[in-house]
């Protein structure tokens, strides 16, 4: 059975020490940084994102989670921010390990999300992909997600 674990504060600071790592080498790949600027703005924007960590208001952390044969293994990550008010959900980061990937898993996490977000009567989810990442926007274009802005760049003199 797959679920939604809400993280410990001891897993939440695992998770953001990764996502620090994780982002900064989408900025770099992405923008063109080295390495090093794309890892201070990455600790930047995820400070200032996550400024009171696992109290931060309307964010929430959770391990996805398969329960099987009297055991439990950690498929990945969610983060999401929810505005009930907007009745709106944004996904900040969903991320399965490697050996989970492209066997379905990512769908139901989502389908599992949808289910929950509609009994809080939320109307919508949002979420970022990066212009590198086709096999993700190929994927949330399957599952119904449509393009609703887009930034692009040109870069000069290179």
């Amino acid at each position: 059975m797959l679920k939604l674990q809400a993280m410990t504060e001891d897993e939440y600071l695992a998770y953001k020490a990764w996502l620090v790592e994780d982002y900064a080498g989408d900025l770099s790949r992405n923008f063109r940084l080295p390495m090093d600027e794309a890892r201070a703005n990455s600790a930047r924007e995820i400070d200032g994102a996550l400024s009171q960590g696992l109290s931060t208001p309307n964010l929430f952390f959770y391990n996805i989670l398969l329960a099987a044969d009297g055991g439990e293994s950690r498929l990945g990550y969610l983060w999401i921010e929810v505005d009930s008010q907007r009745k709106r959900c944004f996904i900040n980061d969903i991320y399965l390990h490697a050996e989970f990937r492209h066997q379905g898993w990512g769908r139901k996490v989502l389908e599992l999300l949808e289910t929950d977000m509609k009994q809080q009567g939320i109307t919508r989810i949002g979420l970022s992909v990066f212009g590198d990442n086709t096999n993700a926007q190929e994927f949330y274009r399957k599952m119904g997600y449509v393009v609703t802005n887009m930034n692009m760049v040109k870069w000069l003199g290179e």
